[in-house]
């Protein structure tokens, strides 16, 4: 008998092993979610005060705002009721923003009372039909790009959801007895003691919250009994018997040395309230209209509001707008993610409703995705770029499925001119020839443009215009002040990526002065070149590759002497406009399979590619499918069929939640939600010289998450399987 349990626990032990979430994300520094970007020629009918009602951004195009992708639910809007494109300003009251809180089931009372909200007050779930609904659902509600729990349904008063458990095995907590669960937010429960005896089992659990009890219940396990524990508290923001915490004991164990409760259905709201006030300011927003009885808020902009060019312009909390550095007016909303976690970017949602003319295969043209649709695809927005697009061409509702053929995938690359080009030769390509630029007219294009282009929603540049060879773009400086790089001699700059420049000395008495630099890549040198200073010289330095994944003379380096400076102590140079490109590329081949899609179509005339799937895919309710990298569909668990495109990113080390728009990450444990970005990469340098960018600052720490379930319920089965092996071996 020991032998069969003990084979029994490692199998069971190493099939959960295998069943444990991996984490896999795209890393980065920042995560940018953006919304669709208004555009003067983009948006259809026009860009003016007649066709305002095209500017408005929902949880459909604007995946910062908070969105219940199970539930359907997210009443955001942020909406331009009053432009004018040429003065670049939306007047006072032209920007409204509104929200409002919508019903959520609880999990308890949908899975363990099978909806029924009266069952479930029986079971011992407090404040039903008046905090909670007569059918035991909460008020949840998107705030300034936040998700948040309405307390006893008023939208001015507003607490974080900081737990809330689903039905997945990894949801469910054990608990030894004397054991204390840290929940979060202070927050913490305590298993004192079980009755083995009584019918149904019970168990005593104390509930604290910084270290000081509010309350402690003996509650009878599963449905023969009362299993729910309740917290409410008596008052707090002005609000009476509000319910804090809940969670359903499933079940009491007794073994011959260890007793446990297995808890399910945790829900646990923060004590902390944000109250909303109809006379306050928020942002750029005042005197919001707060109405409990619709359950919505209103709030428009206080003073005019300029779109400077090439500029973040705050709204209120995390929201912003991103103006392109363009004479074209061209923004769009976003949400600047910092905090460490892993972030789920998502697209617009494919919804059997709520795609206009229906969700079927004679309106598959609806079910398309872009950069302007999808986030996570790249976009740049000064120039406007980005070609990415995933396609639906045929599909199956009733089946879930999307036939063979019937996901397509393109890309293209583009034309970018180089700063270098741009700012120091005023876009001549020829001038910048003239200046030290090799490779114009034939790697950079006649006016000095490399090849950009999005692939499984990642950046490259495309070798000499060559759209099956790319690589990373490491680095380019940009015109700003921060954009400068100063070396003093001997100085080494760590480029990134193996990448390093040296500035070996410098002769002050040559006219124009001269540097001499010294390029290498891994420790191995490349090249070294006396470089003129500024526009009577040949200020640039362009380092050719003579063979890279088969091809031949590719620049991978350019930088722009701007400046020598001679000191009686310290001689230095100053760069800018500084372009570097990663000699690891990329191949994309013809006959090769890249996650579900397979045999690409290559054109390096038109500088496309296109990709469709290999077989069937189905659409499996409450699932995460990939689909090529790290581009994902994220389906509802719902019978109504609804996805939605996605890609991760992941901030800081080590796994993290993945974290909803809106919700403060390490906080929420156990949440799988939605989002848009443009991601700061990893492979920036830092930046140390002093008056220059300076390294990013530490984040503000977050509170220590709870345990990871899914850990937990390694531990709690291989608990329950040594108190089984216990128990028989008693009665041997």
């Amino acid at each position: 008998m020991s032998k069969r349990i003990t084979s029994v626990a490692l199998a069971v032990l190493m099939l959960l092993s295998v069943a444990l979430p991996a984490s896999a994300a795209v890393q980065a520094t920042s995560v940018e979610v953006r919304g669709t970007v208004a555009n003067e020629t983009a948006i259809a009918g026009g860009f003016n005060a007649s066709n305002v009602a095209e500017l408005v951004w929902t949880p459909q195009t604007f995946a910062g705002f908070f969105y219940d992708l199970k539930d359907n639910l997210g009443k955001e809007k942020l909406q331009i009721t009053n432009i004018s494109v040429a003065a670049r300003q939306i007047p006072k009251d032209g920007l409204v923003y509104s929200t409002g809180a919508e019903p959520k089931q609880l999990k308890v009372v949908k899975e363990a009372f099978n909806g029924s909200g009266a069952d479930a007050t029986a079971g011992g779930l407090e404040r039903v039909g008046t905090a909670f609904t007569s059918k035991g659902e909460y008020w949840i509600i998107g705030w300034q790009a936040e998700k948040y729990v309405a307390l006893n349904g008023k939208v001015d008063k507003l607490s974080k959801l900081l737990l809330e458990h689903g039905t997945a095995a990894v949801d469910k907590k054990t608990l030894t007895v004397g054991e204390t669960w840290d929940v979060g937010d202070g927050w913490t429960l305590t298993a004192n003691s079980i009755d083995a005896r009584a019918t149904p089992r019970q168990v005593w659990l104390t509930l604290s919250k910084d270290g000081v009890k509010k309350d402690d219940k003996v509650i009878s396990a599963g449905a023969g009994g009362k299993p729910i524990f309740t917290y409410v508290e008596k008052s707090i923001a002005g609000e009476s018997d509000v319910p804090l915490f809940v969670t359903y004991v499933d079940s009491v164990f007794a073994g011959a040395t260890t007793d446990m409760v297995q808890l399910r259905y945790t829900w646990v709201i923060s004590s902390t309230v944000r109250e909303i006030k109809s006379s306050d300011t928020y942002g750029v927003f005042k005197d919001p209209n707060i109405d409990n009885t619709a359950k919505t808020i209103t709030i428009d902009t206080d003073s005019t509001l300029s779109l400077t060019r090439d500029a973040v312009i705050d709204l209120m909390g995390e929201m912003k707008f991103r103006t392109a550095d363009s004479n074209e007016l061209r923004f769009y909303p976003m949400v600047m993610r910092t905090q460490p976690g892993i972030y789920e970017v998502r697209g617009t949602v494919a919804n059997q409703t709520a795609i206009a003319g229906g969700f079927n295969a004679s309106n598959v043209a609806e079910l398309v995705w872009t950069p302007q649709t999808f986030a996570g695809f790249f976009y740049d927005l000064k120039d406007n770029l980005g070609k990415e697009k995933l396609q639906i061409t045929n599909i199956s509702v009733a089946a879930r499925q999307i036939p063979k053929d019937g996901l397509v995938y393109s890309t293209g690359a583009e034309p970018k001119q180089l700063k270098v080009v741009k700012e120091a030769f005023n876009g001549s390509g020829a001038d910048a020839t003239a200046g030290g630029l090799e490779r114009v007219g034939t790697a950079f294009t006649s006016k000095g443009e490399y090849w950009i282009i999005g692939w499984q929603a990642e950046k490259y540049v495309a070798l000499n215009g060559k759209v099956d060879k790319l690589s990373k773009l490491l680095l380019e400086h940009g015109t700003a002040a921060v954009d400068k790089k100063t070396l003093t001699v001997g100085e080494t700059w760590d480029v990134g990526d193996g990448w390093t420049l040296t500035a070996n000395s410098i002769d002050a008495r040559a006219t124009p002065r001269q540097v001499w630099l010294t390029l290498s890549k891994d420790g191995v040198k490349k090249d070294d070149k006396v470089i003129s200073a500024g526009a009577g010289g040949k200020p640039i330095f362009t380092y050719v590759e003579k063979s890279i994944a088969g091809e031949s003379d590719v620049p991978l380096f350019v930088t722009y002497v701007d400046s020598v400076f001679a000191g009686a102590t310290t001689d230095m140079v100053q760069l800018r406009y500084t372009w570097v490109i990663s000699s690891t590329v990329r191949e994309i081949k013809s006959s090769d399979t890249y996650g579900v899609f397979k045999d690409p179509n290559i054109d390096n005339t038109a500088k496309t590619i296109t990709i469709d799937t290999d077989s069937t895919l189905s659409l499996t309710r409450d699932a995460t499918i990939d689909l090529m990298g790290e581009m994902k569909f994220r389906t509802a668990d719902s019978s109504d069929l609804r996805f939605y495109p996605k890609v991760d990113y992941q901030i800081g080390e080590g796994p993290e939640p993945v974290v909803t728009p809106g919700v403060t990450p390490g906080v929420t444990p156990g949440v799988t939600p939605p989002t848009n970005v443009t991601p700061t990469p990893v492979t920036t340098p830092p930046v140390t010289t002093p008056g220059e960018t300076p390294p990013p600052a530490t984040p503000t720490p977050t509170p220590t998450p709870p345990p990871t379930p899914g850990f937990e319920a390694v531990f709690a089965i291989a608990g329950m399987i040594a108190v089984a092996y216990l128990v028989l071996r008693q009665r041997k």
